[in-house]
């Protein structure tokens, strides 16, 4: 998809292109009425030829507005085709994020599986897993251990490509038993992953 947008996107601007070097072309000139063809074979024929020309009412003939209109479209075509491949893609959540918080200790592994709108996650370490959305900058998460009475809710947005950030809460039943704020910053391959340390699993239910 991605590279099928950059192509429409090359073929817009070069047509665009090709419309304003049209557009930019001087037209011909065109001859009055009764004065293509006529020479002067001497000059006594030259009084009577401007008389005749004066007589015409001759008006040029107005330049074609076509190739400027056609131009104004293509740029405009241009421009939602680039917003389209550059914004709409931006960000992507797939992957896995080392997440921190002020309700639990330590350092958390979270990988998302699915595609840039919504998809699962599973933790490191961890029985939990969940589902996540997200829309645009705005991202929603949680997850908790099958059987358990207990779950972990995260809102929160992008603060670039590879940085999140937002608000948690910490559900028992239907009731908040703690808030508090969160961050998560994505793992690049090959870097080693995060990980709480034993006394602070209490909350999270260790494979």
């Amino acid at each position: 998809m991605k590279k099928h947008q950059k192509m429409i996107a090359a073929f817009v601007a070069i047509a665009f292109l090709s419309l304003l070097q049209i557009s930019a072309m001087p037209q011909a000139a065109q001859q009055a009425p009764g004065q293509a063809g006529t020479s002067m074979s001497s000059p006594d024929e030259a009084p009577n030829f401007i008389e005749e020309e004066g007589t015409t009412g001759y008006q040029p003939k107005k330049k074609s507005m076509l190739p400027i209109i056609l131009g104004v479209v293509a740029l405009g075509a241009v421009v939602a085709v680039l917003v389209l491949v550059v914004l709409k893609t931006k960000y992507d959540i797939t992957g896995s994020w080392n997440e921190t918080n002020t309700i639990a200790p330590g350092t958390t592994t979270l990988t998302f599986s699915g595609d840039k709108k919504s998809g699962t996650l599973a933790l490191l370490g961890y029985i939990d897993t969940g589902a996540y959305t997200v829309n645009g900058k705005t991202v929603h998460f949680e997850f908790h251990a099958s059987g358990l009475n207990y779950n972990w809710v995260y809102d929160g947005e992008f603060d670039g490509k590879d940085l999140m950030k937002g608000t948690v809460k910490y559900y028992v039943g239907a009731n908040v038993n703690a808030e508090g704020t969160w961050s998560a910053s994505r793992i690049a391959a090959g870097a080693p992953a995060g990980r709480l340390p034993i006394a602070g699993r209490s909350v999270k239910e260790l494979k």
